[in-house]
């Protein structure tokens, strides 16, 4: 006879507990603009997209760069500002790892052995000129924004790293406000040699939707926004009326 402590809950056996397992979320589904963008930079051509916002450009990139880096060669992603850089730096690291992307902007230089270096377009720009070396395993420039080929002050940065880019680099370019896209894509083509396929898809996806903000932080409709403005334009005509009133009693105290 064997003798043994009694389990607190008297001896009944306790099921191990199980965690709720949840179900794997289902493979995402491109669009079709974005299925013929990946198709066609895969098959080794040059790409302008002109998407509008929200509609998922970057998504392009990122499926570009996944092929490069396990490729193990290199590419490069421009934006026109640091701040735009600093962000993309941080976000394709927590895609493809730290170690695979590097950031150089004219104040940082991070990780620049990096498969993926994400840099402004006037540090690609002048790469081109002075370090072509440096792109020799660099497959693709991927230039975000690229309207900023019409900006008066800064579009020869965007139209020189086209230019002078070595010949091997193919390109994409991302943009949602880009009206001329095939006139850029002629333009392109006679300067690179080689065609350029043009992307366009023009559903967005993210309504668009027009708010007003009153000084006071609040989201107003058109009617509510006329409605602000002409209460402060008829504050604004009634002490005007005030000052001209007390300017002219002035006058004639004065007279």
């Amino acid at each position: 006879m064997t003798t043994g402590k009694k389990s607190p809950d008297g001896g009944k056996r306790r099921l191990p507990h199980r965690r709720e397992v949840k179900a794997a979320a289902p493979p995402l589904k491109l669009d079709p603009f974005q299925e013929e963008a990946i198709a066609a930079l895969l098959a080794g051509h040059n790409v302008l997209v002109a998407a509008p916002t929200g509609t998922g450009k970057t998504l392009i990139a990122e499926k570009l760069l996944a092929q490069i880096l396990a490729k193990g060669r290199g590419a490069v992603y421009t934006s026109p500002i640091k701040a735009l850089s600093n962000q993309k730096f941080r976000d394709f690291g927590q895609l493809f790892g730290r170690e695979r992307v590097g950031l150089i902007t004219g104040d940082l230089s991070i990780n620049e052995n990096a498969g993926l270096l994400v840099m402004t377009t006037e540090i690609f720009r002048n790469w081109c000129f002075a370090n072509p070396e440096a792109l020799e395993d660099t497959t693709h420039v991927i230039f975000d924004e690229m309207h900023y080929l019409d900006d008066p002050d800064r579009g020869t940065a965007w139209e020189e790293s086209i230019i002078f880019a070595p010949p091997h680099i193919k390109i994409l370019g991302l943009s949602a406000t880009v009206p001329n896209v095939k006139e850029i894509a002629t333009w392109m083509a006679e300067v690179r040699g080689e065609p350029v396929r043009v992307i366009e898809e023009h559903c967005r996806a993210v309504p668009l939707e027009i708010a007003w903000i009153s000084p006071g932080g609040e989201v107003l409709d058109e009617s509510g926004a006329r409605e602000e403005i002409e209460e402060r334009m008829e504050v604004r005509r009634w002490r005007q009326r005030r000052w001209d009133g007390g300017m002219l009693a002035a006058g004639r105290e004065f007279e």
